[in-house]
């Protein structure tokens, strides 16, 4: 099972590990991908890390992190989905599973990928998702088959032990939230 995660300039670092340490931990192939040549790539807290390789596809779940929306910065993704750069990439990709994680799910959103979808993002930019056709869930975690999106920031842990109890079984989930000693929040039915 291989896991692309999506990353840019002033991306949330929880949003990228916080899922990238659940999916590890259930033994997934992961890569962090840039859009570019793999460069170090500085996130929302300054602190840079450096991709494993340029996007390609053929990921079984493209997971796509937010950061930054509300302070309409360059970095982040508000500055992503306005320079539109991912925007095709994430229109056309065709994973089994498309992921956003926070505000991700803007840059989803803003590549066509959730009109008429259920789905969530961070509280302050559910308006907005909305406006972009959503049909917005507040839960962490919102399932709607071929698309999984979370809530805020820590919501992106929920939504990786979902994956892993999606993909590998409720089992395998609960170990790895429990060897991270985190209290599972589970979509509702």
């Amino acid at each position: 099972m291989r896991v692309d995660v999506v990353v840019f300039p002033g991306v949330d670092d929880l949003d990228v590990f916080g899922p990238v340490r659940v999916l590890r931990g259930a033994g997934f192939d992961l890569r962090l991908v840039a859009r570019g040549e793999p460069e170090p790539v500085p996130t929302s807290s300054g602190v840079p890390f450096l991709p494993d390789a340029r996007y390609a596809p053929g990921a079984d779940v493209l997971l796509v992190p937010g950061g930054g929306w509300g302070a309409r910065a360059e970095t982040g993704a508000w500055g992503e989905a306005r320079r539109g750069d991912w925007l095709p990439i994430l229109r056309e990709a065709r994973p089994e599973v498309l992921a956003g994680v926070c505000t991700g799910t803007m840059l989803l959103a803003h590549a066509g990928r959730v009109r008429g979808r259920r789905a969530n993002t961070h509280h302050a930019a559910t308006a907005e998702l909305a406006e972009l056709g959503a049909e917005v869930v507040d839960e962490r975690v919102v399932d709607d088959g071929d698309l999984v999106t979370s809530g805020g920031v820590t919501s992106g842990i929920d939504l990786a032990l979902w994956l892993v109890e999606r993909i590998a079984g409720r089992e395998r989930a609960d170990a790895v939230a429990a060897n991270l000693e985190y209290a599972r929040h589970t979509p509702a039915s």
